[in-house]
């Protein structure tokens, strides 16, 4: 049986790229930060003593702001290689990274072979120990905290790193502008409250809410809808860890209490085949006022579990009007 990060990976339809390969449109001497700098993370500081050019990650939405503010990674994970990062690379022109497992252990040898001048980990589930052998191949910056940053965080981080600060700042903005854009035709939309629930494949399986700390609930609350509140005892639920994201903020919830689960829309998502069946099977047991929209967990769920600029702008484009849909459906 194929384990969940086989199967997201297959979905995606791209190939595992064994080569190395170059970052074709990167500039180095774009940026006017001075260098060497000093970024401080979860583990420590770590000194960048010149300009980047042969850039790693591990971890997620590091990879989308290097190849926005104009240097692509060398070699990243699979999971990172998205529709909205093949959509901004083929407009750029830049060849594929290299994909390695999304396994930091196992991605080791290939990151390695890189030869890269820093590593990015941010949003990573990467021990202290892990950080040290990854440190032994090049600098290494991670995020500010243990969990998983917001998109503003990590492109801070990145465009410090990277020494453009400036362009990082305006990428912020440009992005901020663009979410405001996407929800301006859509009257509807604000205010309307919702939830994100993730269901899985093995018969009779609980559900995982996304908290409210996640990053499916606070970029959904980005676009101007409201999170709403919880089931009682959500809070004592299990931390659920995904196979290929980590820790997403998802907690356990009984399938025999998901009428307990009430909002105006049900985000559900669900691997990608089995989406409409496992939607239709959890119909008898939702609240019959919700308006369920399916996520394919390889698109739109990945696209808000690993929210970045560029996952934002392919969010905006495709998923905002289904939601908007869904909240004229509620208010008429």
């Amino acid at each position: 049986m194929m384990s969940r990060r086989a199967v997201v990976l297959g979905m995606l339809g791209l190939p595992f790229i064994a080569t190395a390969c170059t970052s074709g449109n990167e500039d180095p001497g774009a940026g006017t930060d001075v260098f060497p700098i000093d970024v401080t993370h979860h583990f420590g500081v770590t000194t960048v003593e010149e300009r980047p050019v042969r850039i790693a990650t591990f971890g997620f939405a590091a990879a989308d702001v290097c190849l926005a503010l104009g240097i692509a990674p060398l070699g990243m994970p699979g999971s990172n290689a998205t529709p909205w990062y093949n959509l901004r690379r083929v407009a750029e022109e830049t060849l594929m990274p290299v994909l390695y497992p999304d396994d930091v252990d196992l991605a080791l040898p290939a990151i390695e072979d890189l030869e890269p001048d820093l590593i990015f980990t941010l949003g990573a589930d990467i021990t202290r120990e892990q950080y040290g052998r990854l440190s032994e191949i090049a600098p290494v910056v991670h995020g500010t905290t243990a969990g998983k940053p917001s998109w503003r965080a990590t492109v801070d981080q990145v465009a410090r790193a990277i020494g453009r600060s400036g362009e990082g700042a305006e990428l912020v903005r440009d992005t901020e502008q663009r979410i405001t854009a996407s929800v301006s035709d859509y009257p509807d939309l604000p205010g309307t409250t919702f939830l994100v629930v993730e269901a899985f494949t093995a018969a009779g399986a609980d559900l995982g809410v996304y908290g409210a700390a996640s990053g499916p609930v606070r970029i959904l609350e980005e676009f101007g809808m409201s999170v709403a509140p919880f089931p009682t005892g959500m809070e004592e639920g299990d931390e659920l860890v995904d196979d290929v994201f980590g820790r997403v903020g998802q907690v356990r919830w009984p399938r025999a209490r998901a009428d307990e689960l009430r909002a105006q829309v049900l985000v559900l998502v669900a691997e990608r085949r089995r989406a409409q069946e496992l939607a239709d099977e959890l119909a008898g047991d939702l609240d019959p006022a919700l308006q369920v929209v399916l996520a394919p967990k390889d698109e739109m769920g990945a696209a808000m579990i690993m929210v970045s600029p560029l996952s934002i702008e392919w969010l905006a484009r495709n998923f905002v009007p289904v939601l908007a849909e869904a909240a004229f459906d509620v208010r008429r």
